[in-house]
């Protein structure tokens, strides 16, 4: 097969293959250095603390987001489904 007969891609396509790529990676990135919590995303987070005086531990609850996995598989989904889309995009044979 030449060059002359075969058909390039759109350049439409290579953007949504190279963002659909960036979107996966940066958000796992993102949710690896944010702790990787594989359970639904909390807003406040537990936190072992020991009385001084009697030496008795208990709970106590910080207010702090933690990013859960559901932002991962959306993001995944996301990243998947636009690259799934770059295939309906075909520079037309001239």
């Amino acid at each position: 097969m030449t060059d002359t007969q075969r058909i390039k891609s759109s350049p439409f396509r290579l953007v949504l293959r190279i963002s659909a790529l960036v979107l996966i990676l940066v958000s796992t990135v993102f949710w690896i250095s944010t702790g990787s919590h594989t359970g639904f995303s909390k807003d406040r987070v537990e936190i072992q603390q020991v009385d001084p005086i009697t030496q008795i531990e208990y709970v106590d609850y910080e207010e702090r987001f933690v990013l859960g996995v559901e932002y991962l598989v959306l993001a995944w989904g996301l990243g998947v489904t636009s690259f799934g889309l770059s295939f309906a995009f075909r520079r037309k044979p001239k």
